[in-house]
C-alpha cells in the first residue's frame, strides 16, 4: 500500500509540473526537442539524408503547416505543432546511392484546441481528481497499516513464521536426502504449504481494505470523463509524407474495437471514418472517438487483415537498396492524413484540408 500511496504522490507532481509549465495542459504537450532536431538541415545531413531530400521535407512541412494555419484561423481554433519526424523512415542504410533510395519521409502532428471552456473545465477536473485520488491512497493506507496491526493479522504473520521455521530447521536437519527431501520427503512440501496459505490470508486481508477504497472506480470514471473531455477539446491532425504503410487504428498496445464506412473526400486515393466505441477492454488504448483517414497518392487499394495500407513504392524492388527507383527518394509519392477528434470536429477539419494542393506535390509515375 505504501507504494501505491508513493505513485499517487507522484501523479500529482507530474500533473502540477505539466500544469505549470505547458498552458494547454492536459492536452498534449509539443515534442519541442525531436521537433527541433527534425527541422535541423545539420542533423539531417548527419543522418545521411541527402540535400535535395532535406528540401523537399521542407518544402511539404511548409506546405502542410501553411493549410493547419489557415484552418485555425477559419475555425478560431488555436493550434500548435505537436510533433515532427524527419530523422527516420528510410528504407535503406544512410550510403545508399541517390538512384536506388526510396522516398524520404516527414511525419508531422499538429494539435487544434477547440473549446478553451472545456480546456479549463479539463484542468479543474484533472487537479481534483488527482487530489481526491491522493486523499484517497492516503486514507486507504492508514487503513491498511491499522489491518496490519490487528489482531487477526498478526496471527497470521506468527503462523508464516512458525512454519517457516519449521520448514528451515527440518531441511537443515536432513540435507543427507539430497534430492529425496524435496521428491519424496512430504514434511518440507507440507510446510511451504501451510506457509503459503497464511501468506494468501494476510494478502486478503490488506487487499480487501484496498478493494474497499473504491481507487479502482475511481480510476475507471477517471478514464471516461479524459475521454470525453480530450474529444470535445482538442483535435489532432497527422500528415505522413511517404510513410510505406498508412495505419488508421494504432493497435501496438493493444487490441482496439473500431468500425469505419467510406466518407467522401474528393480527388483522394481512399478516404474512411473510423468510429470506436468506449467500451473497451483496455480504456486506455482507445483515445479517441472518431479517426479520418486519407489516403492519397501510391497506395494499394486493399489493406491487410489488420486494416494496414501498403504503398506500392515499397513492392517490386522499390524498398531494396539494388533495383532503380522509378521515382526518386526526393519526390512526394504518397501521402496519408490521420484526423483524431469527435466526428463533428473532425469533420470541419477535413473540409478545410486542400486535397488537391497536396495532390499536386505528388510526382505521378
Amino acid at each position: 500500500m505504501k507504494r501505491f500511496t508513493t505513485l499517487c504522490l507522484l501523479i500529482i507532481s507530474c500533473l502540477s509540473l505539466h500544469a505549470q509549465d505547458y498552458p494547454n495542459w492536459p492536452a498534449d504537450k509539443p515534442e519541442t526537442g525531436f521537433i527541433e532536431d527534425s527541422q535541423s538541415k545539420e542533423i539531417r545531413s548527419g543522418n545521411a539524408i541527402l540535400p535535395q531530400e532535406i528540401d523537399m521535407q521542407d518544402k511539404m512541412r511548409t506546405l502542410i503547416t501553411d493549410m493547419m494555419q489557415s484552418a485555425s484561423q477559419k475555425l478560431n481554433w488555436a493550434v500548435t505543432e505537436l510533433s515532427e519526424y524527419t530523422n527516420n523512415n528510410g528504407l535503406q542504410n544512410g550510403g545508399t546511392p541517390y538512384n536506388l533510395r526510396s522516398p524520404r519521409g516527414l511525419v508531422i502532428t499538429f494539435q487544434f484546441i477547440v473549446n478553451k471552456d472545456s480546456l479549463q473545465a479539463w484542468k479543474k477536473y484533472q487537479l481534483d481528481y488527482s487530489q481526491h485520488a491522493l486523499d484517497n491512497g492516503t486514507q486507504s493506507y492508514d487503513n491498511v497499516a491499522a489491518t496490519t496491526e490487528s489482531p487477526l493479522y498478526k496471527r497470521y504473520q506468527d503462523s508464516v513464521n512458525y512454519y517457516m521455521n519449521l520448514y528451515t530447521t527440518y531441511t537443515t536437519a536432513h540435507q543427507s536426502e539430497g534430492a529425496d527431501l524435496f521428491t519424496k520427503d512430504k514434511h518440507p512440501k507440507y510446510y511451504q504449504q501451510k506457509q503459503n496459505e497464511f501468506i494468501d490470508k494476510m494478502t486478503a486481508m490488506t487487499q480487501q481494505v484496498q478493494d474497499n477504497s473504491g481507487m479502482k472506480q475511481m480510476e475507471g470514471e477517471n478514464a471516461l470523463a479524459t475521454h470525453r473531455f480530450r474529444n470535445n477539446t482538442v483535435v489532432q491532425v497527422s500528415f505522413k509524407v511517404n510513410s510505406y504503410v498508412a495505419v488508421p487504428v494504432d493497435q501496438t498496445s493493444g487490441s482496439i474495437k473500431f468500425t469505419s464506412v467510406a466518407y467522401p473526400v474528393n480527388n483522394s486515393k481512399i478516404s474512411r471514418l473510423f468510429s470506436i466505441p468506449e467500451n473497451q477492454e483496455n480504456s486506455n488504448l482507445a483515445k479517441w472517438k472518431n479517426i479520418m483517414m486519407i489516403l492519397l497518392g501510391n497506395f494499394l487499394l486493399k489493406p491487410n487483415e489488420d486494416f494496414i495500407y501498403h504503398t506500392g513504392f515499397n513492392q517490386n524492388g522499390q524498398g531494396d537498396e539494388h533495383t532503380p527507383k522509378k521515382i526518386k527518394s526526393d519526390q512526394v509519392q504518397s501521402i496519408s492524413i490521420n484526423i483524431y477528434g469527435n466526428k463533428t470536429n473532425v469533420e470541419k477539419i477535413v473540409k478545410l484540408i486542400d486535397v488537391d494542393k497536396l495532390n499536386h506535390a505528388i510526382v505521378k509515375k
